[in-house]
């Protein structure tokens, strides 16, 4: 063999497939992409799930500051009620005295009228006698 002229083939390196990127496997790849991706989509999930927070909170203190103004303006309406109530109890309790008042004054004067009545009637004899004596007395001759 010494002096052949068989020349023997040195053994190329295996070469990764050509035209293909070397290094990475096609699994690898997708994974990589995928985790990016599954990344991305959980910081925008995670990033629309604080903006649905943020709203929902506003809304609550929204709907407790309506319940708030709700129930100022029934313990105000409430207010007004009984105080309304209590001006119509009022004035219908002093009309009520006015009116009592009223029936004891027309009472007290009838029966002031009455007794006075009763008393000229039984003076009226008296008087005309008085008037008339005075009368006759005024015409004589002194």
């Amino acid at each position: 063999m010494a002096g052949s002229k068989l020349k023997v083939k040195a053994r190329k390196p295996d070469k990764a497939h050509e035209g293909k990127r070397t290094g990475k496997h096609l699994t690898d790849q997708l994974e990589e992409k995928y985790i990016g991706t599954a990344t991305e989509v959980f910081s925008r999930i995670s990033a629309k799930e604080s903006e649905i927070r943020s709203k929902v909170s506003a809304e609550r203190a929204r709907a407790e500051r309506l319940v708030e103004d709700a129930k100022g303006e029934a313990a105000a309406l409430r207010r007004k009620a009984t105080l309304e109530d209590i001006g119509r109890d009022t004035y219908d309790g002093i009309i009520a005295e006015t009116r009592a008042e009223i029936e004891n004054i027309e009472r007290s004067t009838s029966e002031e009228i009455s007794r006075v009545e009763k008393i000229g009637a039984a003076r009226l004899g008296k008087a005309v006698e008085l008037i008339v004596n005075a009368v006759l007395k005024t015409g004589e001759p002194d």
